[in-house]
């Protein structure tokens, strides 16, 4: 399923985040209210509407909250300034979110090892010496790998580089400049 409005609206602060234009905290007030149903970036994959929601939300969301530092107001400007390669796979996830495609990557959660620890696993690694731990991690890591050889992993979101590249023929965000061009 694809919810164009929704995929729009997080593109648009999506943009507006990554080049300072907003910051975070505005950034996560927009999303709750415009995107996520009232939840945070980072808590979305607990609602009930995620189940059945647009497959690339989620991965979205949680790219999103790992480009900035939430326990403090900022824009990502200065120091806080992404990266060249982190810009990149934004830009391509913006084009991806005014595509008409389908998300085709299975869920993969890369958030931290320690968060998804058990109170079983949590002893475990206390009784390990935290060589539980370090396995969780490692799995975490393999899993990752495997995941990224199920399709072109440089176009992520993209699956493949030829979707990827038929998307840049229609870049929504250029469309009617040749026409005004040529009247000037």
């Amino acid at each position: 399923m694809i919810d164009k409005e929704r995929r729009k609206k997080l593109a648009l602060h999506l943009r507006h985040l990554s080049v300072g234009q907003t910051s975070n905290d505005d950034f996560e007030e927009a999303i709750t209210e415009e995107v996520s149903n009232g939840w945070l970036p980072e808590q979305y994959y607990r609602a009930k509407e995620a189940k059945t929601d647009d497959p690339i939300i989620i991965p979205m969301l949680e790219l999103c909250w790992g480009l900035y530092d939430d326990t403090r107001n900022h824009k990502l400007a200065g120091s806080d300034k992404l990266s060249d390669e982190a810009l990149k796979v934004i830009a391509r996830s913006i084009l991806f979110l005014h595509s008409d495609q389908e998300y085709e990557w299975p869920y993969i959660n890369l958030n931290s090892t320690l968060f998804s620890l058990t109170f079983e696993d949590f002893i475990l690694s206390i009784l390990t010496l935290g060589q539980h731990y370090r396995n969780k991690k490692e799995e975490q890591l393999q899993s990752y790998e495997e995941w990224k050889k199920l399709g072109d992993y440089d176009v992520w979101p993209f699956f493949s580089k030829a979707e990827y590249e038929g998307q840049l023929c229609k870049q929504p965000f250029l469309i009617g400049q040749e026409k005004s061009n040529a009247q000037h």
